[in-house]
């Protein structure tokens, strides 16, 4: 399944996911995981930086994303452009995942670089994201890369939620 995007029903009234768009990275047996796209936090990246003694060079206003509920103290990197590691998870053509510290670093010393930190991730153990597909609280739609990195995360859901409906329609 995985990468895929998923939708939160209107029906998901769990304020972790209320009214979000999730970026499945991974899916197998032993789960899934995923980062929500359109929670921005209230802090930059360079009050984190700060805070974590890391060099930043990039512009004042960047701020890093809420990925989900679970382990918020862990950084998740998405990546459009540049060479992905073996290790790095490919979502498609221009982006990836990683959970690579020594990219996290280059990257917030190149202004042009583009890419989103995440802290925290969504997760889901053996068959629960089945489960919870199937009593309707998550609509999938196909990765669409313009919505991975979108600057205004303000309306993404909605038109999310309406692309799925659409989808829904024409089938």
């Amino acid at each position: 399944m995985a990468p895929c995007l998923l939708v939160a029903s209107p029906l998901l009234l769990d304020p972790n996911f209320l009214h979000t768009l999730v970026l499945v990275v991974e899916h197998d047996e032993n789960g899934a995981m995923g980062i929500i796209l359109n929670r921005p936090l209230p802090l930059t990246l360079k009050q984190i930086c700060a805070e974590s003694h890391l060099e930043f060079a990039g512009e004042e206003g960047n701020t890093a994303w809420r990925g989900g509920p679970v382990d918020p103290q862990r950084g998740i990197i998405l990546v459009r452009g540049g060479l992905p590691s073996s290790d790095d998870l490919v979502l498609d053509f221009t982006d990836f995942v990683s959970f690579r510290k020594d990219l996290l670093e280059s990257l917030l010393l190149d202004p042009k670089a583009s890419y989103r930190l995440f802290l925290g991730y969504s997760g889901w153990g053996p068959g629960q994201l089945e489960t919870e597909m199937e009593e309707g609280a998550w609509l999938k739609l196909p990765l669409d890369s313009r919505w991975v990195m979108r600057q205004d995360p303000k309306g993404l859901w909605q038109d999310a939620i309406e692309a799925a409906a659409k989808e829904r329609e024409d089938l």
